[in-house]
């Protein structure tokens, strides 16, 4: 609500009435834009209010009365020098607020924890190139590096996140011999995770802007006092050929065994475990021997095209599920592995088997056929991501001839 007074002085500001809701602005009639603002609560302020660039501007010269109170003619005076300002293009109360908002950033970036920039980092990043934010076995590995060891259910003990022992320190506050001392106890694991967990820190340091001085992991920082992290390396381990037809009689002895049957399953097509797992009877075309991968390592759809054994293990186990239902619906078959490995005397892991399927391909299909047999992407491949192309029924051969073989192994 706005009123008309007589010459407002500081009698008559503090004589105003106070308004039933809100606040209610009172101004003078002899000093254009000069006034009193007062609230429901009674409070009563001085106030300038004038056009800026088309826009109306309205800022608070100082309360009526209380603590810091100033007088109507002060008050004049302030809004004369504040009404210049504005008109020259300073503002004292936007700067004021500005320096708030620094202040108040500075003091939260300086009291945000490595814990609590690595859940903001896993739930907020994005991939550069198509937007789209980090799977959820990405989080769940950078997030147990600052969780701590504990005991699991069979009471075997399992150590701190790599990165537990920073996980309290305030991002900003981690020192280039913090990201060294911690590298070094890592390493004391493996070389692999200790490269892992400080490409975690360097992504998590970069992705909020914060500046190690005299970081190891910064490429600006001389060699001598530098990291060299080795580049990810694979280590392929397939079962070796004299033993692949042991492993493989392993399993088909149980045929009919879910966990069995997965483990066969993976080595017939050369899928990962997770994306096998995350198979549904709805992304299956059994008449077209066909099933669709949803949203695999690289972020695609990749579509399998069935060998007649895989097909075979796919009719048994999707045999009345319903559409949501899981084809493989286990949770821990590694009890299941532990037993092939022990009657073919190997030592596999289960992503050993897409090794094993990439190594007898290698050897029967052209490296093209392979790469889309296994979806990896075609970056920086121009002859394979532009020129070359490979048809349904050369992939269907090309499996179908992988899994003649692995079945055939003596």
């Amino acid at each position: 609500m706005k009123s008309r007074t007589g010459r407002l002085t500081d009698v008559r500001a503090l004589a105003l009435p106070t308004p039933a809701a809100g606040y209610s602005l009172h101004w003078c009639p002899l000093t254009p834009g000069f006034g009193v603002r007062v609230t429901v609560a009674g409070a009563r302020s001085w106030i300038a209010e004038r056009r800026v660039n088309g826009k109306t501007v309205r800022r608070t010269l100082g309360r009526v009365e209380g603590r810091g109170a100033i007088s109507a003619d002060a008050a004049r005076r302030l809004m004369v020098d504040i009404s210049s300002e504005l008109q020259s293009g300073i503002d004292r109360m936007q700067d004021l607020k500005a320096e708030r908002v620094a202040r108040v950033q500075a003091e939260a970036e300086d009291s945000l924890t490595l814990a609590a920039a690595l859940r903001t980092y896993v739930d907020k990043k994005r991939r550069g190139k198509d937007g789209l934010a980090l799977k959820a076995r990405t989080k769940a590995d950078y997030l147990a590096m600052i969780e701590a060891g504990g005991t699991s259910s069979t009471g075997k003990p399992f150590a701190d996140g790599e990165l537990y022992a920073l996980a309290d320190k305030p991002l900003a506050r981690i020192t280039a011999d913090d990201i060294r001392d911690t590298y070094k106890d890592t390493l004391k694991r493996s070389q692999r995770r200790a490269t892992y967990a400080m490409q975690v820190l360097r992504a998590v340091m970069n992705w909020h802007g914060v500046k190690v001085p005299d970081s190891p992991l910064d490429k600006a920082t001389p060699g001598r006092d530098r990291l060299v992290l080795p580049k990810t390396a694979g280590d392929p381990t397939p079962i070796p050929p004299e033993k692949l037809g042991a492993w493989w009689r392993a399993p088909t002895a149980k045929t009919g065994r879910e966990a069995a049957d997965f483990y066969r399953w993976m080595l017939l097509t050369g899928a990962r475990s997770g994306e096998v797992k995350g198979i549904v009877i709805e992304d299956i075309d059994l008449e077209g021997a066909r099933i669709v991968l949803r949203d695999t390592k690289n972020r695609t759809d990749h579509t399998l095209l069935l060998s007649s054994q895989a097909a075979a293990l796919v009719a048994v186990h999707a045999k009345g599920k319903k559409p949501k239902s899981k084809l493989f619906d286990i949770t821990d078959p590694r009890k299941a592995l532990v037993a092939i490995n022990k009657a073919a005397e190997t030592t596999i892991s289960p992503h050993d088997l897409r090794a094993t399927f990439a190594s007898v391909a290698e050897e029967l299909v052209s490296a093209y056929a392979l790469k889309r047999m296994l979806n990896h992407a075609d970056t920086g491949d121009v002859t394979g991501g532009h020129y070359i192309a490979k048809s349904e029924a050369q992939l269907r051969t090309a499996w179908q001839t992988v899994a003649d073989c692995i079945a055939g192994a003596k």
